[in-house]
This record gives C-alpha cells, structure tokens and sequence, in this order.
C-alpha cells in the first residue's frame, strides 16, 4: 500500500514545487536622500528651544499591484538627524497608481518611529505622517512631520523635508511619461492598457 502512494505524494510535490506564472507583480519602493529638520523640546507650559540640522532619510516597502489606480503597502522609514539620532519606524502607505508606477503621483505614509537618542527628551515614540510627491525618473519631495507619541511615552514635535530618489520608481517600477526617453520593456506589473 505505502509504494502505491509514494508515486502519487512524489507527483503532487513536484506539481507543487514547478514554476508557476506570476498573478500580479506587487509595487515596491526604496528611496534615500537627505534635507532639514527641525525638533522642539518642551521646556516648561509655554517654552520652547528646537534644535535645526541636517537630516537624511531611506526607505523601503511594498505594497499591492501598481496597476490600481490607488495602492496600499508597508514601509520602513529612517530618518537620521546629523548630530541628535536616528528614528526608525513602521508606516501603512497609501499612495496613487502614478506614484507606484514611477510617474508622477503622491503618497501619504501613516506610522509610528522609534527614537532612543538624547535620553528621550525629544520624545521615544512619536507618531509620524510623511507627504511624498513623486516626479518622474524616481525624484521625490518628502515632508513628515512627528506629532504627540504613542501613549505612555514622552511627547515628540518636529518635521523633516528632504529631497529623494526612489531607486526602484527609477528602475523596475518605472512606466509613463518617461518611456519615449528610456522605454522600460518589463515594468514590474507590466504595461498599463492603453485606451
């Protein structure tokens, strides 16, 4: 009985493990660049001191098929602060299909950073939104801003704005407006139908 089923298990793996098309290919982003902060520290009802510096920022995430006109994903952000610390943080990313598609769109990041430096006076958790304008050829203006904290935390005000590219919104994502100059024979997703 147990060789009558072996072919059968043997067969049903190796139907199991052949390569398969793809359904649909998910969006994907990883950006670097720099900019500007500014943090403000509490000091007391009314006053305030910030501190100003030079920021640099990453990130990389994934999220449903650039083929929708509207898509939703994951994203991890760093932001480091030359001189204060890095914030590392999860968001849910929302952002237009012309942004997923490496063309011109927006994206709008909702999350929450880790901040351990400078003893937490600057806060520990803030909660952060992050506004990204897509251009393109993978450049992008991203302006975040950290408000309040995660309850039970220290307090966090401050914002960043930094100029970005998006190797990937360069590359694999890439289709639209920029193809009569660099066609991309394979976007990730394929082509969009035309009309």
């Amino acid at each position: 009985m147990q060789r009558r089923v072996l072919p059968f298990v043997v067969a049903l793996a190796a139907g199991w493990l052949a390569p398969h098309d793809a359904r649909a290919d998910v969006s994907s982003w990883m950006a670097v660049g720099g900019g500007y902060t500014g943090q403000f520290l509490r000091q007391g009802q009314n006053a305030w001191s910030s501190d100003w510096v030079p920021a640099i920022g990453y990130s990389i995430g994934v999220g449903s098929s650039p083929l929708n006109s509207a898509v939703l994903g994951g994203l991890i952000r760093g932001e480091t602060y030359v001189g204060l610390g890095t914030d590392v943080g999860l968001a849910v990313r929302a952002c237009s299909g012309g942004f997923a598609r490496g063309d011109w769109g927006v994206a709008l990041d909702l999350g929450a950073a880790w901040r351990s430096w400078q003893n937490s006076v600057y806060g520990e958790w803030p909660v952060q939104a992050v506004v990204t304008g897509g251009t393109p050829w993978g450049f992008q203006l991203a302006i975040g801003a950290q408000v309040s904290t995660v309850p039970g935390s220290q307090p966090a005000d401050g914002f960043f704005a930094a100029i970005e590219i998006d190797l990937l919104r360069l590359t694999v994502m890439r289709q639209g407006s920029s193809e009569p100059w660099w066609y991309n024979p394979s976007p990730a997703g394929g082509h969009m139908a035309k009309e």
